[in-house]
């Protein structure tokens, strides 16, 4: 089954190691995602997040643009392995050519707050896909989680409080460029905003189900899931323990794969099978004991066929739901 990704943290973790003097390429490398192990795992698109910590590096645009600088930097060195894709007419051409993908993505609305100028900028650069916060709270809106999750500062549930004026302006230019709105991370007010405000399907890159992990803000309700659904959207299951594990307590192991199928599970029966796809956030999360890294992913397929799946319904999940939401979706636009 061909692997669609819909998140993970990785250039920007192969910055954080350059700064701290560990020289690292996307091609092979100690972390849950290089080409090597993607190639192993069977992938035809991985998105890569340009994911800032506004409260670290108060200049969130300037951080971003060295993130985009060893994306591009790597998109380079490889290119006879893998290519940026702005459209899915790119997607089918690189898998034509037997290149992997990569899209392009911002996670953290304060990267492009200062003005649509630099909104406009990251699109010409390739971005196709932003959250408007992360974890705190900008110019556009409110997170769901505030400050760092394991040790809870300034933390923050189910918060009711929704765009800002700017962030509705900034929700009809993203729309406009055909950049897809990514709704993780986002507030509840906000996301019923969005729902409300936008005209075209958005998703949930890297979230799970509230209903099964109460204690996780970071989660979607079952009203949330069906809204997501029925515009057309999808959600990516994100294997991070703390929005899996019912009760789970810092210093426990990470995810098992029993653990995801139960959550994919889970979501199906609330959203239907083609609302749902993969959202690792590896490389911005505890290592999994099952499934380390993105070559080992086929485990998902195997685990839920031993549930009870059906190949479509596996075969969906693990790359067809959000194929299709990307061919109906991304595409060139008027921007």
């Amino acid at each position: 089954m061909q692997i669609i990704d819909m998140h993970c943290d990785t250039i920007s973790k192969i910055r954080q190691m350059e700064k701290e003097g560990s020289p690292a390429s996307l091609f092979h490398n100690s972390l849950s995602v290089d080409l090597e192990k993607m190639k192993k795992g069977g992938y035809a698109l991985q998105t890569f997040a340009i994911y800032v910590n506004w409260e670290e590096e108060p200049d969130a645009e300037a951080a971003a643009g060295d993130i985009l600088k060893i994306f591009q930097r790597e998109m380079q060195r490889n290119a006879d392995l893998i290519s940026q894709v702005r459209t899915y007419s790119e997607l089918e051409a690189n898998e034509k050519a037997g290149k992997m993908s990569a899209l392009l993505s911002l996670e953290e609305g304060a990267i492009f707050q200062n003005s649509l100028d630099s909104l406009r900028w990251f699109h010409r650069q390739g971005v196709r896909m932003a959250t408007l916060t992360w974890n705190y709270e900008n110019d556009f809106g409110f997170p769901n989680c505030m400050g760092d999750p394991l040790t809870q500062k300034t933390w923050s549930w189910g918060d009711d409080r929704g765009l800002k004026k700017k962030g509705l302006e900034f929700l009809e230019e993203l729309e406009h460029l055909h950049i897809l709105v990514d709704v993780s991370h986002l507030s509840d007010g906000g996301f019923w905003d969005v729902a409300e405000h936008s005209t075209r399907p958005f998703l949930a890159s890297h979230s799970n189900a509230r209903g099964l992990v109460k204690g996780s803000a970071r989660n979607l309700t079952d009203d949330m899931i069906r809204t997501l659904a029925d515009r057309g959207g999808v959600m990516g299951l994100n294997y991070a323990v703390s929005f899996m594990r019912p009760n789970w307590k810092p210093g426990e192991a990470g995810t098992t794969v029993e653990e995801i199928v139960q959550m994919a599970s889970y979501i199906l029966n609330v959203g239907g099978s083609d609302c749902l796809g993969l959202g690792s956030d590896y490389d911005g999360i505890l290592e999994l004991p099952e499934i380390s890294d993105c070559s080992q992913v086929q485990l998902l397929a195997e685990q839920m066929e031993k549930h009870g799946f059906t190949y479509s319904q596996t075969e969906k999940i693990l790359g067809g739901n959000v194929r299709r939401f990307l061919k109906e979706n991304c595409n060139d636009s008027a921007g």
